[in-house]
């Protein structure tokens, strides 16, 4: 099968893909008409106070939900004149992510990562950016917003789903967090506190509640597995002997495939109204750029899983290939153990037949989910 160039217009960064299944959420979760009014309230407050002019975009902080302790490591956006509003990253899993794009190991528009990132956020964006519903809400409560970065959008990111709307406990949390915001960057303002100067020590500024007030402490941020060497991890008995039975029915080997695991910008509904963006396994055939395997998957599968669906490729292919080309380190992780049990050989290359047949599934998809 020839492949053809393709491109996918979906729109995730400003997070309308899929926004029209936004009425499928369970009521019982959904904030109440004070928790928006609060919220709303917040966001004001923060616009006003322009945070933005005396915290970076890279200064982080850290405040812990007084609704069970889960802590939030907050970024004020603004500084770059860009984008405007707070972010915050929630968990350890979420401060991981920060240090990630901030030492450039990976873009902050990597989508893969962005999506399986846990998040909150509050951005002050035009009036088209909103959705109908935002906007009737925003004229209940009776507030009124004009002109551009003026109007407050919120969102909140789970790990595999498109950016969805708050539900009430995420927005008690961020109109929390606002708050502690404007309570950090005042001190920041007036030279009582400087967000850099636990770094050398690994800490970040935290504001909890305790004993019926708000406080604040240096606290040690959790630690990084990113300095840690990384290697393919073995396979299990199971798929081990599941392997050997494979290579001893393979036969020859021939041709070299290409093969990627890839998060695709197509939201696919979930039962809980909230779309997700599925995994894609694919291989081709790279002299001729047939398309020999390809998979889609919920995106929050463990590596084992992974493996699965790469053997299960591997098993329904007519003919086993005596290579095998992936682009990064981390696919190679996954096939490395599999690769080796089957004597084929596997390195890490670019992959122009793939990326060919990957546009054209993006456009099908596009269109079928549109």
């Amino acid at each position: 099968m020839a492949c053809k160039k393709g491109s996918v217009s979906t729109n995730i960064g400003g997070v309308r893909v899929g926004d029209r299944a936004a009425r499928c959420g369970n009521i019982m979760n959904q904030p109440g008409k004070s928790d928006w009014a609060t919220l709303y309230q917040a966001a004001i407050m923060f616009k006003e106070a322009a945070p933005w002019n005396c915290v970076g975009n890279e200064e982080l902080f850290a405040v812990e939900n007084p609704d069970g302790g889960e802590v939030g490591y907050c970024s004020i956006l603004g500084s770059a004149g860009e984008e405007f509003g707070l972010g915050m990253l929630v968990g350890e899993d979420g401060y991981q992510r920060y240090i990630r794009v901030i030492e450039g190991k990976v873009e902050p528009e990597n989508l893969e990562e962005s999506i399986m990132a846990r998040a909150i956020s509050m951005l002050l964006v035009n009036r088209d950016v909103l959705q109908k519903e935002e906007r009737e809400l925003i004229r209940s409560l009776g507030f009124r917003f004009r002109g551009r970065n003026a109007w407050p959008f919120f969102r909140s990111q789970r790990p595999g789903y498109v950016p969805w709307f708050l539900e009430r406990g995420e927005a008690v949390f961020l109109g929390t967090a606002i708050q502690q915001a404007l309570v950090v960057a005042d001190e920041v303002r007036s030279g009582e506190l400087d967000l850099s100067e636990g770094e050398p020590k690994n800490l970040v500024l935290t504001r909890y509640y305790h004993g019926g007030k708000w406080d604040k402490e240096w606290r040690k941020t959790p630690i990084s597995s990113q300095g840690q060497e990384t290697h393919a991890e073995n396979i299990d008995p199971v798929k081990e002997a599941e392997l050997h039975l494979l290579h001893c029915q393979a036969g020859e080997y021939s041709g070299v495939w290409e093969l990627d695991i890839f998060v695709l910008p197509v939201p696919i509904a979930s039962k809980s109204g909230r779309p997700f963006l599925p995994s894609g396994f694919l291989a081709v055939e790279r002299r001729c750029g047939l398309i020999v395997g390809a998979n889609l998957t919920k995106p929050w599968l463990t590596l084992s899983e992974k493996q699965d669906e790469v053997i299960r490729i591997l098993r329904k292919a007519n003919q086993l290939p005596h290579e095998i080309r992936v682009k990064s380190d981390k696919v190679r992780q996954i096939v490395e153990p599999i690769t080796s049990i089957l004597g084929i050989k596997l390195r890490i290359a670019s992959l122009a037949m793939l990326e060919q047949a990957k546009a054209s599934l993006y456009e099908h998809l596009s269109g079928r989910y549109a």
